[in-house]
């Protein structure tokens, strides 16, 4: 399991930072017109609202929460096929939207991402080979020669035998097209990349090695990623940092260790009572949370948790509460926390 920082550099930031981040999500929101254009009167699904993260170079920031929450949304901003609706997001402190037609394409090489379902994600038409190549000819620069060495050195780093090069997606296994995923992304050699559930399709032990080629491969290549997940036992064993998401909002962050130990934000505390737990007869905690995740078109009042919290009071519904610090890089957002926080409100 890796080693966490005290006070990682990953996550939310309340604080001057000591560097540029690698990449960073400035209050950003995304809406989405709800019932097509005949329905303008539908409220809009708003998935994700004023969310500020930073990555730095080398790390990881896992997101968690239910599906539904957005966060497969905000990998999708910070890779780029989703445009906020408001905010900015920043890769080396450049906003992407202010970068020049050549700008954005060069920092597309920058940013990769790793599908949920890597057979969807890859051309079926495609030999491995040419999958993995792809990108390295979209981006030119190499000679063919030059290519076809580097996608059998890819092909080995990520535990392809070089003789299934020629082979075909529907020929090999979830994990197999996994590491051809795995593979594509590093081709452009990126500095971030972004892995949406990569590992929710496998078999638990198909799902540890390529866990543990991901943090192999993040030594070896210097990467950060953002690790999108709704099992938080991923998140724990890739993240430096952890930021836990809940309809289109961050509830709270912190460290691996803060948050499993010490948790400050219901939410979280449910989200780790539901994991599951490995001793053969203890029973596991009974989960606070209640009812169903509320519509994103119309998101409670003040407290977007309040709804299904077992502390919620009129004070939850009458104001939307802020962020404090709880420790080192430990944020939350409760009136009634399940610690006490360590200063009075954090501003942004």
């Amino acid at each position: 399991m890796k080693a966490h920082p005290p006070d990682s550099a990953v996550g939310q930031s309340y604080a001057e930072p000591t560097a540029v981040p690698l990449m960073s999500l400035v209050n950003v929101t995304k809406h989405y017109r709800a019932g097509g254009v005949l329905s303008r009167s539908v409220a809009p699904v708003q998935a994700v609202s004023d969310v500020s993260l930073e990555i730095a170079a080398g790390t990881t920031l896992g997101i968690v929460g239910e599906s539904g929450c957005g966060k497969s949304t905000l990998g999708r901003m910070v890779v780029g096929l989703e445009k906020p609706t408001d905010g900015e997001v920043r890769l080396r402190g450049a906003a992407l939207a202010a970068m020049s037609r050549a700008q954005r394409r060069a920092s597309r090489y920058d940013v990769q991402m790793m599908f949920q379902d890597p057979y969807a994600s890859l051309n079926p038409r495609m030999t491995l080979a040419r999958i993995i190549e792809e990108p390295l000819r979209a981006k030119g620069g190499m000679s063919k020669q030059q290519r076809k060495a580097l996608v059998r050195q890819l092909a080995e780093e990520t535990g392809l035998a070089v003789s299934q090069l020629d082979r075909y997606p529907r020929e090999l296994s979830g994990g197999q097209r996994q590491r051809v995923g795995l593979a594509r992304a590093l081709a452009t050699s990126p500095a971030l990349i972004v892995a949406d559930e990569p590992v929710s399709a496998l078999d638990v032990s198909v799902r540890s090695q390529i866990l543990n080629l991901m943090t192999e491969l993040q030594a070896e290549h210097q990467l950060s990623y953002l690790m999108v997940s709704h099992d938080l036992t991923v998140i724990h064993y890739l993240a430096d940092h952890i930021a836990v998401m809940y309809l289109g909002t961050i509830v709270e962050s912190g460290s691996p260790e803060q948050l499993f130990q010490a948790p400050a934000h219901h939410y979280t505390r449910a989200l780790i009572d539901a994991v599951p737990e490995p001793v053969p007869g203890r029973a596991r905690p009974a989960s606070a949370i209640r009812g169903e995740l509320p519509s994103a078109s119309a998101p409670p009042s003040g407290c977007r948790f309040r709804t299904r919290c077992p502390a919620a009071t009129a004070l939850c519904a009458d104001q939307q509460p802020a962020l404090r610090e709880f420790g080192a890089g430990h944020r939350a957002a409760c009136h009634f926390p399940l610690t006490e926080p360590r200063t009075a409100e954090v501003v942004s």
